[in-house]
């Protein structure tokens, strides 16, 4: 009860007027002007001077809004930042991702728009990505298969062909392609199982009935690309992670169908909050996810 007539007076005397405090309000005047008159009759007090249409804070009404402005005198302000919030101006967003391209080619999109919105990147495999995303360590990410589990909402984002990276020294660089039968007995610099990259070229090989040598693992990109370098073996990268680099040739495989997938993925649940709609909005007007 007394917060109804407080909020009103506070109302009226910030607006100047019974009408301007209903539109504040929502309310219409008259229900305005019943609050504030049944809180000058239940304390016996006078908060304003009438003067038709407009009104005057009595003594005891400037003291009063001293008070009442600790009580509503922020809500305009929380408002306008849940507004801003809304629309992206300030607040932050957490995402998780299997490789950077990706990512860092959505989030340049999005610092431009929004210069106050502030971007946490965590690169790692895709089963710890949506476990996060589940806990809420992440907003969204961006992994490389469209999950199955209907607690995630998915939209396809970018496609990249996995690649042959040989040294400049090897055999290979003479050539700008090959056949899968031709990686026979390769010595190769492999990523590490749990790889999406690692997956694809494993199940290539196998459908084709190819047997490399592994020479190396390891759970980093760019170790691939160091090892390449110093003719430790050649490497299957995806075109995205593959560096520019004059002692790397980079050859396309002919005869095989070896690509790796952008999915961006969200809880379904949380779809549409204001900053994770935006990322899949930004997502969805990549040329290639039409």
């Amino acid at each position: 009860m007394h917060q109804r007539w407080l909020a009103a007076f506070h109302a009226v005397a910030r607006a100047g007027g019974f009408t301007a405090a209903g539109k504040l309000l929502n309310v219409g005047q008259p229900t305005v002007s019943t609050h504030v008159h049944a809180l000058e009759e239940h304390f016996k007090v006078e908060l304003f001077h009438r003067r038709g249409r407009t009104v005057e804070l009595t003594e005891i009404g400037k003291l009063l809004m001293t008070v009442t402005q600790g009580l509503f005198g922020h809500e305009e302000e929380a408002i306008n930042l849940l507004r801003a919030a809304q629309a992206l101006e300030i607040g932050s967003l957490k995402i998780g991702a299997i490789r950077p391209s990706d990512v860092m080619e959505i989030a340049a999109i999005l610092v431009k728009k929004y210069e106050n919105l502030k971007l946490s990147v965590t690169l790692g495999a895709g089963p710890d990505l949506l476990e996060g995303l589940l806990k809420f360590d992440f907003d969204v990410a961006i992994v490389g298969d469209e999950p199955e589990d209907k607690r995630f909402y998915s939209q396809f984002y970018n496609k990249h062909r996995i690649l042959i990276v040989a040294n400049i020294n090897h055999p290979f660089a003479r050539r700008r392609s090959i056949r899968i039968e031709e990686l026979e007995g390769q010595d190769f610099i492999l990523r590490t199982s749990g790889s999406t990259t690692r997956k694809i070229f494993d199940r290539a090989l196998q459908k084709a009935g190819v047997t490399i040598h592994p020479i190396m693992e390891t759970n980093n990109r760019e170790a691939v690309n160091a090892a390449i370098l110093r003719a430790i073996g050649i490497g299957a990268i995806s075109e995205s992670e593959i560096i520019a680099h004059a002692r790397l040739k980079v050859l396309n495989v002919t005869n095989a169908e070896m690509f790796n997938y952008a999915y961006v993925v969200c809880l379904a649940e949380r779809r549409k909050r204001p900053l994770i709609d935006g990322f899949l909005k930004v997502a969805s007007k990549r040329p290639s996810s039409q």
